[in-house]
């Protein structure tokens, strides 16, 4: 095999699978030890196409240095794995964190109340996350999101956030925050750094935000759609615009209708929404006022509230003990198997040749013990991958009698025995190039990587 930057990208996701799988076998204590001699030759090790496993991503964030932790931080693409790091506190991990394009929603959040100008400097933005960040009723998470200028999010939205900032720390608080704002500056954000710029700034704030919340901004968005061919369409296209945090001043909207300036399918929206009085659901439906001694119409049915099912706590789960099952090509005897094992390599499943399911049953029937088996099987990456990928581990934690966690048990033990307590960088650099496609058993791994030349 090339060097890492001769290979094809699959081939390096496959080649780090496979380092990831030998990882979760490496006693816990020496593990990041292992990984951090791994990363000084592949600065991605972390990228695999699919998350590393919760054995490597655990032990990075409880033992691993700053580095290593960065490292994890540029790939891991689970939420609990991300929030973990964020706990961390660490300036590198955060830095690797905003510019991972898998960050999730709440670990971006939480950065974004810590670090809000180093959120805003990455590389991935997330639409939907900045928008709910400016619609929260937290200040100091809207205030972060109004500095973040990456993405042309809805004024209503940007307006809705000022709000939130002046009404939790009034106008001191929006002069500061405007101030942080680096120019060229949204109408929006003008209109509140000149509202700002007066000595008694409230009436121009208020103005400010009528102006793009108000009833006044709902009826001129709404008479901006352009109706469409098909009515599917423009409903759908007048639901976004309501979709929107405007403030709704009812008798205007009433008043709109009366006069024909709403467009009808807007109207018929607004008369289901539950904030929307009766006499207005009059006015909006039927065109015409709500007179006194007429009797109301009767509201459109609506579709009935679903109730979410309780969720069921499921009682402890004992595995199921099932009976040994076939050996196929490796026998009913100790010699047969070791002969076959010795003949013919391991795959992880097929028509023809001993396979993973084979091998659990000959240790399931006691013919060879797990730990003979460990020694057996060539070529050694289809047994690494296999006991140290995440099923593998469930084997262990679930289903205790399976010749599958025998055989866990069994090649992490080697592994134990092999790094005798410590760990030489060297080693593990050697085998980087060697286990995705070295042709022999693991104890011949093993002694092909003992032979590197020991570093200064």
């Amino acid at each position: 095999m090339g060097a890492p930057g001769e290979m094809s990208s699959t081939e390096r996701m496959t080649l780090r699978f496979h380092l990831h799988c030998l990882a979760t076998l490496v006693p816990y204590e020496l593990r990041t030890a292992v990984l951090d001699a791994w990363l000084s030759v592949d600065k991605a090790l972390f990228f695999a196409g699919m998350g590393p496993p919760t054995h490597v991503t655990r032990c990075v964030t409880e033992r691993g240095d700053s580095r290593l932790r960065a490292a994890l931080a540029a790939a891991a693409g689970g939420e609990t794995t991300q929030l973990d790091l964020v706990a961390l506190d660490d300036p590198a991990v955060d830095a690797a964190l905003v510019n991972n394009p898998q960050l999730r929603e709440e670990p971006e959040r939480r950065l974004r109340l810590r670090a809000p100008a180093l959120v805003a400097t990455g590389r991935h933005p997330h639409p939907e996350f900045l928008r709910w960040a400016l619609l929260s009723p937290d200040p100091d998470l809207a205030a972060a999101a109004l500095v973040d200028r990456r993405i042309a999010a809805a004024p209503t939205a940007r307006a809705t956030a000022w709000a939130t900032v002046r009404r939790h720390g009034g106008t001191a608080r929006i002069r500061d925050l405007v101030a942080r704002i680096t120019p060229p500056l949204d109408p929006l954000t003008a209109g509140i750094a000149q509202a700002c710029g007066h000595s008694t700034p409230e009436p121009y704030l208020d103005t400010v935000e009528e102006h793009w919340l108000g009833t006044g901004a709902l009826l001129r968005r709404l008479r901006a759609v352009e109706p469409e061919a098909s009515q599917w369409r423009t409903r759908r296209a007048f639901e976004a615009v309501l979709k929107e945090p405007y403030r709704i001043h009812w008798p205007l909207i009433a008043a709109a209708r009366l006069g024909g300036t709403l467009p009808r399918p807007a109207a018929c929206l607004l008369a289901l929404r539950p904030d929307c009085p009766p006499e207005v659901a009059v006015v909006l439906r039927t065109g015409r006022p709500a007179l006194p001694g007429r009797p109301l119409p009767a509201p459109t049915a609506a579709m009935p509230a679903t109730r979410a099912a309780a969720a069921r706590k499921a009682p402890p789960w004992v595995p199921p003990w099932h009976p040994p099952g076939d050996t196929g090509p490796l026998g009913d005897t100790a010699e047969s198997a070791r002969q076959a094992l010795a003949a013919t390599p391991v795959a992880y499943s097929g028509p023809e040749g001993p396979t993973l399911d084979h091998l659990a049953a000959v240790i399931e029937r006691g013919q060879l013990p797990a730990a003979d088996v460990a020694e057996l099987v060539r070529p050694a990456c289809v047994l690494t991958s296999w006991v140290g990928q995440a099923s593998g581990c469930a084997d262990v934690t679930r289903a205790a009698w399976s010749g599958r966690a025998a055989l866990h048990v069994a090649t992490a033990a080697l592994l134990a025995r092999w790094t005798a307590g410590e760990i030489r960088p060297e080693r593990w650099i050697a085998m980087y190039p060697l286990i995705r496609n070295f042709p022999g058993t693991l104890p011949e791994l093993l002694d092909a990587v003992s032979q590197a030349p020991p570093t200064d």
